[in-house]
């Protein structure tokens, strides 16, 4: 039964909710957690991560998140020739979709301006966008501008670091802008072309997304973001011996949590039982 105090921090905190993604690892007598994140998400989970990180001496995120780093990540996604390719991959109806569902419905009217060249002519608002960018780029301004307009305005990532950095816990990144930009560029081509001709299904896909990592159902929540465009072995496979190998020697070190991606925890939780660590799916109240 709730207290009192629990009743009244759920009545002014709706958006609240508790992180069910995390995996207790233990070995060589110590232990640490890897939490699979949501990059965007309607809900936060403030007081789960508070618990979470205040356990860990050290935290670890995939990569740099400030605003500087958000600046070299445009810098390098608006080099070579854009991806007016990928337009002219997609039928009227879908561009049309796609300025609706992102609020692009006119150039007057256009959420991404900043990021359009100066002096751009083009009176389709979604060209110069895709002129503009690399596909990786174009897409991703895209999916978070979606996510904007239906209100997905928190992260689990920039909570996370937020919360570790005023607890003043030792914080590091597993990679470089540089290393995840390049992880980017290697997502195939086709892949975007499909996902944004599914525009249609994307209300559909989201619903179902939340649902999944709300529950932490892992097989649930891989087998629902199968076709996003970064589900691929440059973003996904190629990276988790990486990202294993860089956090071992904290999770050695000192009680160590890792933020990650939700889907590089199947390969993740396979390279620690390989290597003789016991892994095991908790409730964050259980931590």
């Amino acid at each position: 039964m709730m207290t009192l105090g629990q009743k009244l921090y759920s009545f002014f905190h709706k958006d609240e909710r508790e992180l069910r993604t995390v995996w207790k690892i233990e070995g060589d007598g110590r232990r640490g957690y890897v939490a699979g994140t949501a990059h965007f998400i309607p809900f936060r989970y403030r007081r789960s991560l508070q618990r979470l990180i205040r356990k860990a001496r050290i935290v670890l995120f995939e990569g740099p998140l400030d605003e500087q780093s958000m600046k070299r990540v445009v810098e390098l996604g608006s080099t070579g020739e854009g991806s007016v390719a990928l337009y002219e991959r997609l039928d009227s109806q879908t561009i049309t979709r796609i300025k609706k569902c992102t609020g692009i419905v006119a150039s007057g009217s256009n959420p991404l301006l900043l990021f359009f060249p100066s002096g751009a002519k083009d009176s389709d608002p979604l060209y110069s966008h895709f002129q503009k960018f690399q596909p990786w780029l174009a897409f991703l301004n895209l999916w978070s501008q979606y996510l904007k307009e239906k209100g997905w305005k928190y992260s689990v990532d920039l909570e996370a670091l937020e919360i570790a950095g005023r607890m003043g816990k030792e914080i590091h990144f597993l990679e470089t802008i540089d290393e995840q930009v390049k992880a980017l560029e290697g997502v195939p081509f086709e892949r975007f072309v499909a996902f944004l001709k599914k525009v249609h299904l994307w209300d559909e896909y989201t619903k179902g997304h939340v649902r999944s990592y709300q529950r932490g159902g892992l097989e649930e929540i891989m087998s629902g973001t199968s076709e996003f465009p970064t589900r691929c072995p440059s973003i996904i496979e190629n990276r988790d011996p990486i990202f294993y190998e860089r956090m071992k020697p904290y999770l050695e070190k000192a009680e160590t949590v890792a933020f990650v991606g939700t889907a590089h925890i199947p390969g993740l939780e396979k390279m620690f039982l390989g290597d003789g660590y016991k892994v095991d799916q908790v409730a964050e109240t259980e931590t």
